[in-house]
Formats: structure tokens, C-alpha cells, sequence
């Protein structure tokens, strides 16, 4: 019988035959006998029919030339060798690529090739065998892929990954976790050691939360945060939040498994948000104070409602003015020099020229920027209607600078007027004068100096430079100072 006739009957009777040939033809795995060359003597039904192939296109043939492994030269040379080192005695295992026809699917099988001995040891046949792996090559790119997705996701939160073993004791961290928490990788995480490192002030909310996902009667889950000291630098507060998992076997506690990372910028804007909050609290209270005042004051001057709505919208205008400037500071301050600017904008052409304005480069708080900004508007309008505005020859010289009295540096901020009418005090105290004379001061716990000299008017006060933003301006006790505007140095601005 020629070898394309059948190997199986040649090696046994017709009832074996056709029992193996059973065995072989119901296997979904892939069997061939083959000589010592590599050619095939036999193979099971599965891999045929798979490729869509008959018998007689395969026996007879060298393994490596038949259509399941055409599609690659790298994969028939690799065959081919493995065929070579069975034939020398060896047992060749490897993952093999082979296609499917006619559709050329690829299907990776665990692929081996062994000698066949007879009864005396000598080697008679090659026995290829090989099951198919796809699904689980598939299923560990995947996984791979799903690892990889994972740790750049943790990598970009950086986000770190733990795991407790109830049953042992063991606390497994990845190098993320370690860095979170300042322990070095050869040093074994132990629970003494997240103790130390969580703050006194939480550790027992800590250790309750991970009690309470240890209950079985409970949902498992872990969600704490809490502030870190850190094992190695233990001054440094930060603020972690971990999430986790217990796994149970028959209502026992065996695993839990956890992330946790760093969120101490999200935990000091929340902190920087509640406070500026608290401050717009305290500011609209003080603000919707100064308004009242406004109103009331604006309506006992008396007149019209169409006179107390042009002077209470011009005051309005004022403190607006003082408003925009502190925004664009995000409320830090604001400049000496950009207040006199807005509250004398419908005098811009005249800054230069009979307005003269002379002062080094002070912030003001906001309080401070706040009520000299309404004195300054009281100023203005004063002068507009009755001072040396109020003609085409009057001049104002508006200057400020920084002093030293034996109780410490003060600002001085001075209006002097001249050229315009006579001046002579007001006859009834409005509350523009009560701004000018007592209200500001009051504010700023500073000294108000109110001149009505027949040459001019004159305002000045004086209030302690704690109400600069920029206090380092502030000069040293020991440094002689003058009354000069850029005595210590300080940068000057002129109009």
C-alpha cells in the first residue's frame, strides 16, 4: 500500500483502522503522521475541512509546502526546520501560525512535532500535532492591551495601586503607592508603617472605613480621605484619597484591593474657594454697609428725587470705579496711582496740566482702596462745583508718600487746592464732608487734616502703611526718611 493509499491501515487491522481513524476524524485539533522527510502519511478531518482541503491535496506532500503554511516563507522554513530537528530525535514545540482557506484566516496553534519509535527504539515516522490557541492569544493581547490602557490611566493620575491580604498579612504596593506614601521600594509595607505615616487627626476615621469594608454585612467598598504626614518627611501634609474593594469567601475577608492618589491641589483650591467665599461674605456685608450709609446720607441733603438720584448714582459710579480696580486684582489690591485715575476720569484732560499728581508706586488693600477712592470722588466733586475746578485758572496738587512717625511709617496722601474762589467752611456738614473728616479716618484708623483756607482747600490723611499691600515698601526704622515722595527709593509716578 503507497503512502497517499493509507498509513493507518498498513499499521493495523480494519477494525483498529477504522476506530482510530474515528478518534482522529472527531479531534478539532489538528494531527498528522509524517515520514522522516516531512511529508504527510496522514491527517484528521478538522484541519482539512477547516481549510477546505481533501486528502489528496496534502498527501504525498512536504508539511511545509501544503496550503496551510503557503502564506508565509518565514513560517515554512521555520517548519521546516523544526521537521529536521524531530527527525534528528528531538520533541519541537512552538506556537505556529497557520491559514485557514479560502478565507486565509490565521489560527496560532500549540504546535509540536515528536519522532514515532517502534518496539526496538527505532524511529519510524514524525507524529505533528497542534491545538488551537487563538482564542487565548487573543485573550492575552487583550488583557496586554487592557494592562497597558490601565497603567497609563494610573500613570497620568498618578494614581497608585495596592492590595491586602487578610490571610497572610501581606501588604503588596506598587512603586506609584510607595512614592504617594515615601517608602522606599526594598523596605516591606507594613501596617505600623501606614499608621505612622496617615495624620493622628484621622487615622482612626481611616481605620474605621477599612473595618466597616471588612464587615460582611456590608458592601465591601473602601472610600476614605486623609491627610499623609509622609514616613520620611513628616512636616510635609498632603491629602490622599483611596478607594478599594473587599473580595469575601463564605462571609470571610480575604482580599482587598485599592487605588489611591494625591489630590492636596484639589484639597487647598477647595480651601482657597470656602475662604474667598467667606471673604465676598464679609465684603458684600461691608459693602452693602457703605451703600446704606451712601443712601441715607445722599437722601438727608435734601432736594429733589431727581437731586438725590444724581447724587447717589455719582457715588455709586465712585465705589464702582474702586470695585473694578480691586477685580482686576482678584482682590489683592490696588494701585495708589490707578484709583486717582478712575476717580478723576472725567477730569482727564486737566491730569498734567492743572491737575499735578505726584506719589511713588503703592498698592492699597482693598479696604484702604475702598474708601480713599470715595474721599478722593468727594474731593472731585467738591472741587467741580465749588473749588478750584469750578474755574478755568484753579490747579490741585495731589500727592502721596510714605513717612515715619515714632509709631511707625504712615502713608500721607494729600489734596491742595489753589486759584480757585474764595474758600470759606461749609455752613452744613453733608456726607461728602463726613466722608472727608471722619468716616475714611475711622476706616483706616488714620488722622484726617481738613483746611478751609481762603486760598484754597486743603485734605490730608494720614493712616498706618499696615492698609499697603505692598508693605515691603516700608522702610527699615533706622533708614532716615524724608517727606520727599521718593525719599527711600520707592518708584515714583508723575502727571
Amino acid at each position: 500500500m503507497n503512502a497517499d493509499a493509507g498509513f493507518l491501515a498498513r499499521e493495523g487491522t480494519p477494525a483498529s483502522e477504522r476506530m482510530l481513524r474515528d478518534v482522529l476524524d472527531n479531534l478539532s485539533a489538528f494531527v498528522a503522521v509524517l515520514d522522516l522527510e516531512g511529508r504527510m502519511l496522514e491527517a484528521n478531518r478538522a484541519p482539512l475541512e477547516a481549510a477546505g482541503l481533501q486528502r489528496s491535496d496534502v498527501i504525498g506532500q512536504l508539511l511545509w509546502n501544503c496550503p496551510w503554511w503557503g502564506w508565509s516563507t518565514e513560517a515554512q522554513e521555520q517548519l521546516r526546520h523544526a521537521i529536521a530537528r524531530a527527525a534528528a530525535g528531538e520533541t519541537i514545540r512552538y506556537d505556529a501560525t497557520m491559514a485557514l482557506l479560502p478565507e486565509g484566516a490565521r489560527m496560532t496553534l500549540d504546535f509540536q512535532i515528536a519522532p514515532l519509535r517502534d518496539n526496538d527504539g527505532h524511529m519510524m515516522h514524525l507524529v505533528a500535532s497542534g491545538t488551537d490557541m487563538t482564542w487565548r492569544k487573543n485573550a492575552e493581547r487583550a488583557l496586554q492591551t487592557a494592562l497597558v490602557r490601565t497603567e497609563l490611566a494610573l500613570e497620568a493620575g498618578q494614581t497608585g495601586v495596592w492590595e491586602v491580604d487578610f490571610l497572610t498579612g501581606e501588604m503588596i504596593w506598587d512603586i506609584r503607592m510607595r512614592n504617594l506614601f515615601g517608602i522606599a521600594q526594598h523596605l516591606p509595607v507594613t501596617q505600623d508603617m501606614l499608621d505612622s505615616a496617615i495624620h493622628p487627626e484621622d487615622l482612626s476615621r481611616t481605620n474605621d472605613a477599612a473595618k466597616a469594608a471588612t464587615d460582611p454585612s456590608g458592601n465591601g467598598e473602601y472610600a476614605i480621605e486623609f491627610r499623609l504626614r509622609g514616613v520620611e518627611h513628616a512636616t510635609h501634609e498632603r491629602w490622599i484619597a483611596a478607594r478599594g474593594r473587599c473580595l469575601f469567601e463564605h462571609d470571610t475577608p480575604i482580599r482587598m484591593i485599592g487605588i489611591a492618589r494625591d489630590i492636596t491641589e484639589r484639597k487647598q483650591r477647595e480651601t482657597h474657594v470656602h475662604m474667598l467665599m467667606r471673604e465676598v461674605q464679609h465684603r458684600s456685608k461691608n459693602l452693602l454697609a457703605v451703600i446704606q450709609a451712601m443712601a441715607r446720607q445722599s437722601a438727608s441733603a435734601g432736594g429733589t428725587a431727581k437731586d438725590f438720584e444724581r447724587r447717589f448714582t455719582a457715588r455709586l459710579e465712585a465705589l464702582a470705579g474702586s470695585q473694578d480696580l480691586l477685580v482686576v486684582q482678584d482682590w489683592h489690591g490696588a494701585s495708589m496711582h490707578d484709583l486717582v485715575v478712575s476717580q478723576l476720569v472725567h477730569y482727564q484732560d486737566l491730569i498734567g496740566k492743572r491737575i499735578l499728581i505726584e506719589g511713588p508706586n503703592v498698592m492699597l488693600k482693598p479696604e484702604a482702596a475702598q474708601n480713599i477712592g470715595l474721599a478722593l470722588h468727594e474731593l472731585s466733586t467738591n472741587a467741580a462745583k465749588y473749588g478750584a475746578l469750578s474755574n478755568d485758572r484753579g490747579r490741585i496738587d495731589l500727592n502721596w508718600s510714605i513717612q515715619r512717625a515714632e509709631e511707625g511709617p504712615f502713608l500721607c496722601l494729600s489734596w491742595r487746592e489753589s486759584g480757585g474762589p474764595k474758600v470759606s467752611p461749609p455752613k452744613h456738614e453733608g456726607f461728602g464732608h463726613k466722608v472727608l473728616k471722619r468716616i475714611v479716618a475711622n476706616a483706616l484708623e488714620g488722622k484726617v487734616t481738613f483746611d478751609f483756607a481762603p486760598g484754597g482747600m486743603m485734605w490730608q490723611l494720614e493712616i498706618p502703611t499696615s492698609y499697603l499691600a505692598n508693605a515691603r515698601l516700608t522702610p527699615p526704622a533706622s533708614e532716615a526718611l524724608s517727606d520727599h515722595s521718593g525719599a527711600f527709593g520707592a518708584p515714583m509716578w508723575r502727571a
